[in-house]
């Protein structure tokens, strides 16, 4: 009897040195791995002049741009092949940012004009500028992309609504009246929501609001905390930065998680599927960002990239699962590439 209980303690040993193995190969496994990872990625530069509104072609295999002179051009993902595609010039102004819709060619054009914003339409077809009324307080993109959606300031100042039009500001609808002249909007992927959300903020708490634009109804989604900008996934869920913190908000449940990352919203992108998210994280000093990969469904991260040199990302897109960003120090476009 003995000899048997010591038996059987001398296989349950085995069988624990066994495990124990294993366990430390697939440690050591996965620590190869990221490793591996870290030394294949490396930063590339994609184009060699500042870039303005960087958006990647619906198909992944190109990125269109405008550079600092706000001349329009076409390229390979990797920089090659570039091409420039006349445009009319501008109304006026100087260019300042690119609205570009999830589908057709047009865009809307935001200029700096005499310190006003000025905002123009263009149409790829007919090959021209429509200007927008300074009436118009903001605007975004419907997803069929020839409607917009956007604020609406009357002439004295003293009401504003949210309104949906054609791109050109003709065939309006007014959807509901709004308190703020100041409220960003955001178009869901399916079209049929807005989230809103005040852009001068007051006080320590700014609210997300939701506006159905065929009802015209508005309810608070988020109403704690100094919500500063919001972003849709293609899930129709959202992540929203709040006092410096990113969250993920799942609209079915109406709850909002902490993702557990300080940064802002434009150094962070979702894939297409809204699993994977990455995000360039500032260092303690905030000398220089490094890269982060979470799981949206688990929330689980991993460090993603971790550079041998100093970079300063704003503005991250994914082309495919590819990220590119832009260097604040020189506006130049990057990749992460293998």
């Amino acid at each position: 009897m003995n000899r048997r209980v010591i038996v059987l303690f001398i296989i349950g040993l085995l069988i624990l040195a066994a495990l124990g193995g294993l366990l430390f190969y697939l440690s050591g496994k996965q620590q190869e791995d990221m490793q591996d990872l870290q030394t294949t990625l490396q930063i590339r530069k994609v184009l060699d002049e500042a870039v303005i509104s960087p958006a990647a072609a619906y198909d992944n295999n190109s990125i269109w741009y405008f550079n600092s002179e706000g001349r329009l051009f076409k390229s390979n993902t990797d920089g090659s092949n570039l091409s420039e595609y006349p445009l009319p010039s501008l109304p006026s102004g100087s260019l300042k940012q690119v609205l570009w819709p999830k589908a057709g060619s047009d865009f809307i054009a935001v200029a700096n004009s005499s310190g006003q914003t000025a905002k123009y339409y263009y149409n790829s077809a007919n090959k021209v500028f429509t200007n927008l009324a300074n009436n118009i307080q903001w605007v975004d993109w419907l997803p069929d992309g020839k409607r917009i959606a956007y604020i609406w300031q009357s002439d004295d100042k003293k009401t504003q609504s949210l309104v949906v039009s054609n791109a050109d500001g003709t065939v309006f609808k007014t959807v509901t009246p709004v308190f703020w002249p100041d409220l960003a909007l955001k178009a869901s992927p399916d079209g049929k929501t807005v989230l809103m959300y005040r852009t001068n903020i007051v006080g320590d708490v700014n609210k997300i609001y939701a506006a159905n634009l065929e009802t015209g109804q508005v309810i608070t989604l988020v109403d704690t905390g100094k919500s500063t900008s919001a972003k849709w996934l293609e899930s129709g869920n959202f992540i929203f930065a709040k006092d410096s913190k990113i969250y993920y908000f799942d609209v079915l449940n109406k709850t909002a998680t902490d993702l557990k990352i300080s940064t802002s919203l434009d150094k962070v992108s979702v894939d297409s599927v809204s699993k994977n998210l990455y995000a360039a994280i500032p260092n303690s000093e905030n000398t220089s960002d490094s890269f982060i990969k979470i799981n949206l469904v688990n929330h689980a991260s991993e460090n993603y990239f971790s550079p041998s040199s100093d970079i300063r990302v704003k503005n991250t897109m994914l082309v495919g699962n590819t990220v590119y960003y832009i260097d604040a120090r020189d506006n130049k476009l990057y990749m992460l590439s293998r």
